[in-house]
């Protein structure tokens, strides 16, 4: 009753606005806001590895990235960021699919590691279901790199287009992702390119602008 008295009504993501008019009737805008580090975001060349970060909880979906690994050449490479409830079993998990060697799992990693894992990666890993934002989709996109992601992930859909800023795969088909994470690795230039797109995409995505927008008429 009291948003529908508002003026105006803005949410995270086009995602959450649709929740906001499917389950309460109330029209609102996204308007998107930057990550932590917006302005810190690096390129420093694209690696041989896939990296995300990520809680590692069964709706982040990371098990994916470990099995579409299993289906990729023995070069290609993955990173992961983060702690969660699924960690010991994703370990075993990547053990168990002969990945373990080539699987890093790199627990809680301080904000300069982050920042270098982003700008040396080949492409940024992100498919949760159903997500709202999705800061790491931004993340990756303000660090020059293409983002793979799922049909059902939500709000990075709002930015990743497949072939041209990032890969996007159905869920169920891990052969599709371990093409694309092979493709990132193996073919730079077309990692670039779509890392290029993706920054493109999100530059305009500041703090001023949300102020701005949140202030407008406002004497």
């Amino acid at each position: 009753k009291t948003l529908g008295e508002a003026k105006a009504l803005y949410t995270n993501a086009r995602n959450t606005a649709q929740r906001l008019a499917r389950y309460n009737g109330l029209p609102a805008a996204p308007l998107y806001h930057p990550p932590q580090y917006a302005g810190r975001y690096r390129c420093d060349g694209y690696g041989d590895f896939i990296f995300t970060v990520s809680r590692q909880d069964p709706l982040k979906r990371v098990d994916l990235l470990i099995r579409a690994a299993a289906l990729t050449p023995p070069h290609v490479r993955v990173a992961i960021a983060g702690r969660g409830p699924l960690l010991d079993e994703h370990m075993a998990l990547a053990r168990d699919l002969g990945v373990a060697d080539r699987v890093a799992f790199l627990g809680f990693v301080d904000e300069e590691q982050l920042l270098d894992l982003y700008a040396r990666c080949a492409g940024v890993y992100y498919a949760p279901y159903d997500e709202d934002y999705g800061y790491v989709t931004l993340e990756g996109f303000m660090s020059g790199k293409p983002v793979l992601t799922a049909t059902d992930s939500g709000g990075p859909l709002e930015f990743v287009t497949d072939g041209e800023s990032g890969v996007v795969f159905a869920p169920d088909d891990l052969a599709a992702l371990a093409r694309g994470m092979q493709r990132l690795v193996d073919d730079r230039r077309a990692a670039q390119r779509m890392g290029e797109a993706g920054f493109e995409r999100v530059k305009g995505i500041t703090w001023d602008h949300v102020v701005a927008t949140l202030t407008r008429g406002i004497p």
